[in-house]
């Protein structure tokens, strides 16, 4: 409080007692964080331009993925930690408590699910059927497999086998590949390389029944086999053509892991906390100070604009999400 004289009409001195006026840059830089009194608005970082200009930034962030992802391909990508052994072992978990037999690895069925992968990688498409017709059978018949039952579950992107097993139960059409009892046989290909320019781990699994029968292994030799696993390179394309092998050989095609250089699962996760913790704690003081100094803010369209932007910002960070079947 400062003293400030008055002189009455009477020639008498008159002190009163007046507020000192803040400090004009302080007082202007505390208002981007709480809100104004006088104008009775909310704090400049949760005005109606700011959360446009965090909508905007939002966008360019998620589209500087797609355009790195463009102009480097393999630069960002989705980490994961995915083995046939794991994958073998779960599928045959959920199938023992579902009162089914455990099925066996084919290196047939091995070899049609790491072809059918670096097709999609080659042609650059996610589906069951290539571009250019070619379906899943026709993997499968060109390892020479003749089958009576055949089938296909795909996944991409996912961090763990346990998650890839758990996601292909939880759709009702791939949990009935699974979980279908006229499958005697089943193969896994893992293999990582460039799709749609992020560095993505294809997962195959192919079931079958064969019309001639196969050799069927001891669990003494199934470990061994497993133990074993061989290791490619989706570049080179080397795999051992089942033609070659005797027929009681199995093979579990797995590729090395390869990393990216930014996981953009983890990247997206730490935008989006950031980004959330930073609007959060702007709300909870714009509360406070609000209530403390009563101020009565009359620019209610704000909340649904941090609303508008919370959906929005979710739904590019499920976009960008790992895990998808097929």
């Amino acid at each position: 409080m400062a003293p400030l004289l008055l002189l009455a009409s009477n020639g008498a001195i008159i002190f009163l007692m007046s507020k000192t006026l803040p400090n004009h840059k302080e007082y202007s830089f505390k208002h981007h964080f709480v809100p104004h009194p006088h104008h009775k608005t909310r704090a400049t970082l949760l005005s109606h331009s700011a959360i446009f200009t965090y909508l905007l930034g939002i966008v360019l962030i998620f589209g500087s993925f797609r355009l790195i992802s463009k102009t480097f391909p393999g630069v960002l990508g989705y980490a994961s930690d995915i083995t046939t052994q794991d994958l073998l072992n779960l599928t045959n978990q959920k199938r023992l408590e579902s009162g089914l037999t455990e099925l066996r690895i084919n290196s047939a069925l091995s070899s049609a699910a790491k072809r059918k992968a670096e097709d999609m990688f080659k042609e650059g498409y996610w589906s069951h059927i290539s571009p250019s017709g070619t379906e899943p059978w026709d993997f499968i018949l060109r390892e020479n497999y003749d089958y009576v039952y055949a089938g296909e579950n795909l996944a991409k992107n996912f961090n763990t086998s346990k998650d890839v097993v758990q996601a292909w139960v939880n759709s009702s059409s791939h949990k009935e590949n699974i979980m279908n009892k006229n499958y005697e046989e089943i193969g896994f290909a893992v293999v990582n390389g460039v799709l749609d320019g992020y560095e993505t781990t294809l997962v195959v699994q192919m079931f079958g029944k064969s019309r001639t029968g196969s050799y069927v292994a001891s669990a003494k030799d199934e470990n061994k086999i497993l133990e074993s696993v061989a290791t490619v390179s989706e570049d080179t394309g080397l795999v051992p053509d089942p033609k070659n092998e005797p027929i009681q050989k199995q093979i579990v095609i797995e590729n090395p892991v390869v990393q990216p250089t930014v996981d953009i699962a983890t990247a997206s996760k730490a935008i989006g906390l950031v980004f959330v913790i930073y609007i959060v704690v702007l709300l909870l003081l714009d509360i406070w100070y609000s209530k403390r100094h009563s101020i009565f803010k009359l620019t209610g369209h704000s909340l649904a604009h941090l609303s508008f932007l919370m959906i929005t910002l979710v739904g590019m960070l499920l976009m960008m999400m790992p895990g998808k079947i097929l």
